[in-house]
């Protein structure tokens, strides 16, 4: 920013970039003019402690939700018990299915085991469009039809791959939050357990790290203007983490996205709201109304789509 000679910057993070951008604002903040966080992070949180118990809030509502709309109720019953069922069956006995790859449309023969369907269950959940295929992608596992499940796992373990350095990401957490994890008893039982907590711990222990500053978990005090991003269904960063980060500030608002899940700058109304907040640096005058017209998206009854 110095040698672009560049005026003090609109900050966006996103997931994990909230982190980041509360870290920038704290440690430069005649740098910054705004800052926008989307889905954010405490900074005093100490990065995938709470990722199970998360997961299984969201998993609840949204079996909820389906219980709730007839039509989805008489066709799918209780996704939530479906998946359990469908867990303990995989942890039994995964399953070797033959399927058409989605990118080449070659026969593939795949494994499914219930570690991937935790983290099938979990990218589903990040978005109201994926997650609303859940309860029929769960109903025909449970019939023996493993295809539509095992065809987004190749989907997401390409898009991913693209996406995240797995070096890159284990240098982050084993220097900012890996001594700081442990296992909780009362996620043993949860879809995503304390394995993935086990896991990064055992791998920190040999991978190379850096130091985190003393001061680098704890909350970020600041005047600065901040908007604050939240869906209401976030299976990664709910919207209680935004109300902890609000209330270190003193010129900041939280909006939370009825609905939605991981990533909601996008969503309806919201680039409006913070093309808005950007140009006033005004937070308490956002009308934010316009936020309502989101809400809850219906199950996919079938491959066609939900109900008209």
């Amino acid at each position: 920013r110095q040698a672009l000679g560049s005026p003090p910057l609109d900050v966006i993070g996103i997931s994990y970039g909230t982190r980041v951008a509360q870290q920038y604002a704290r440690r430069y903040p005649a740098a910054v003019r705004s800052v926008v966080l989307d889905s954010p992070v405490p900074d005093t949180l100490a990065l995938g402690s709470e990722h199970a118990r998360n997961l299984e809030r969201v998993l609840h509502a949204l079996s909820a939700h389906c219980r709730a709309d007839a039509a989805c109720a008489q066709r799918f019953g209780d996704p939530y018990a479906t998946l359990y069922r469908l867990r303990a069956r995989l942890q039994a006995h995964p399953q070797a299915v033959q399927l058409r790859d989605p990118v080449t449309y070659q026969s593939l023969q795949l494994t499914l085991t219930a570690d991937d369907l935790a983290a099938l269950v979990r990218f589903y959940a990040y978005s109201p469009l994926t997650a609303a295929l859940l309860p029929l992608t769960l109903d025909e596992a449970d019939h023996g039809n493993y295809a539509p499940l095992l065809g987004q796992k190749r989907w997401l373990a390409d898009d991913l791959s693209d996406q995240i350095t797995s070096g890159v990401e284990l240098s982050v957490i084993c220097a900012e939050d890996a001594d700081l994890l442990s296992a909780r008893p009362q996620d043993d039982d949860t879809l995503l357990g304390n394995g993935m907590i086990e896991r990064e711990r055992s791998a920190c222990r040999v991978w190379p790290k850096g130091s985190r500053p003393a001061d680098f978990h704890a909350p970020l005090m600041s005047a600065l203007p901040v908007l604050i991003l939240s869906g209401q269904l976030d299976p990664v960063t709910p919207p209680a983490y935004g109300k902890q980060i609000l209330r270190t500030l003193t010129h900041a608002r939280q909006l939370v996205a009825p609905g939605q899940g991981h990533g909601v700058i996008g969503a309806g109304c919201m680039p409006r709201l913070v093309r808005s907040f950007v140009a006033t640096l005004d937070p308490a005058r956002l009308d934010a109304d316009c936020l309502q017209l989101l809400g809850d998206t219906p199950a996919f009854l079938d491959f066609n789509g939900a109900a008209p």
